[in-house]
């Protein structure tokens, strides 16, 4: 007589597994984005132009680095393979990067190296986490989630570690968070096989990706409204200390904008069931414009609370409405190519494009660069207009 095995724990399941790696990388590039340009200024002694190239060239190489991973990512017999070894990279590089380089173009080789692995990684594990969360126990807006929480933690926690030790223990943090998204991918990850392969040629279905309409209306859309997030990622917190607002104030703020947007994720289903992705993504071009507008009058007191609070809709809703319909409409055998053209087109590309404008607009206007990302977040609401359509879709990719 057989027995029924036991059930399965939900933290064995893909959808954790994946989640924990989301998460430590996450965890790791919170601290890169906020305290990277303090290390290099302090410690290295860069300029802000300086600072700048080293931040943005890998940015705009995203483009051309990003699809070249997911090229040989969408051939893998294991899709968690590159993402594993590109883990054990960016570890390397990053080690690289803090200990054998101190002058300008060194900095310059070594930074693009480290940053295109970490950037590269991440549409990567967003197109695991789709999969592995379509067939599992934990849906995309939890596990999304705790990685936003992971980043909020790593925001606190890293400035306090910063605050007590010195920029050293941003070396220390990077490099065990990345050590740790390594041990988890490594160890964690299950094997992901791709299902049955299509007979067509790899070029073949990345010229059939870039020849439908409807993909690049979408990725260009959302590219505008998440680039139009450029000039606060880069210029908030100049703005917010010109105003007179302590540093601590400034993290309480940063931390609640990610903390709505983490309670969006935790109840995703609750609004995906009364709402489409399409109408999420309009949802947060209308919310970047109203944010911008009003940031750029430059206000303080109550007012930063719900402008901060948008950020769930300016940011979160837009980026999953993108992400459902990538996973929805895109072949299986071009999943990881579309997730990168996304990601090179909103994190890189347009991104790059605004994090130099809004230097531009900061040293001239101030607070006013704001009002030119309303228009970015404008003109994507104004483009996905045109995802409303009626317009033949493939049947949707069943996981595998």
């Amino acid at each position: 007589m057989s027995e029924n095995p036991p059930p399965t724990s939900i933290f064995s399941t893909p959808a954790a597994r994946v989640t924990l790696v989301m998460s430590a990388l996450f965890g790791t590039t919170s601290v890169i984005l906020v305290f990277l340009p303090r290390w290099l200024e302090f410690e290295r002694g860069l300029s802000g132009a300086e600072i700048g190239a080293v931040l943005s060239l890998a940015q705009f190489a995203r483009i051309v680095t990003g699809p070249l991973v997911a090229y040989q990512a969408d051939k893998s017999d294991d899709r968690s393979a590159p993402i594993k070894w590109l883990a054990i990279a960016a570890v390397l590089a990053y080690a690289a990067f803090f200990f054998v380089t101190d002058e300008f173009w060194p900095l310059l080789i070594t930074g693009f190296i480290a940053l295109s692995t970490t950037q590269a990684i991440t549409p990567l594990i967003e197109a695991a986490t789709l999969r592995a969360t379509a067939q599992g126990k934990i849906d995309y807006g939890l596990a999304r989630g705790f990685s936003s929480v992971a980043f909020i933690f790593a925001n606190v926690v890293g400035g306090i570690a910063v605050a007590q030790f010195g920029l050293g223990a941003v070396v220390v943090w990077v490099l065990a968070g990345l050590a740790l998204t390594a041990a988890t991918a490594w160890f964690g990850l299950p094997a992901d096989r791709p299902p049955p392969r299509i007979h067509k040629s790899r070029t073949g279905a990345i010229r059939e990706l870039l020849r439908t309409r409807r993909f690049l209306i979408l990725i260009l859309a959302c590219g505008l409204i998440q680039s139009a997030h450029g000039f606060y990622y880069g210029f908030s917190t100049n703005v917010w200390t010109g105003q007179g607002l302590s540093p601590e104030m400034i993290g309480v703020l940063w931390a609640f904008g990610v903390g709505v947007e983490v309670a969006f994720l935790w109840n995703l289903r609750f609004f995906e069931k009364r709402t489409t992705p399409e109408a999420l993504i309009l949802l947060g071009a209308g919310a970047g414009v109203v944010r911008w507008l009003a940031m750029g009058f430059a206000p303080t007191g109550l007012v930063l609370w719900p402008l901060q609070a948008l950020h769930a809709m300016s940011f979160a809703a837009a980026h999953v409405g993108a992400m459902r319909l990538v996973f929805r409409d895109t072949p299986e055998h071009s999943a990881a190519m579309a997730q990168t053209l996304y990601s090179g087109m909103s994190a890189g590309l347009l991104m790059g494009m605004s994090t130099l404008l809004s230097g531009y607009l900061y040293d001239h206007i101030g607070a006013g660069g704001y009002w030119a990302m309303a228009v970015l977040a404008g003109a994507g609401g104004a483009l996905a207009l045109l995802l409303l359509s009626p317009e033949p879709r493939r049947p949707a990719a069943t996981p595998s």
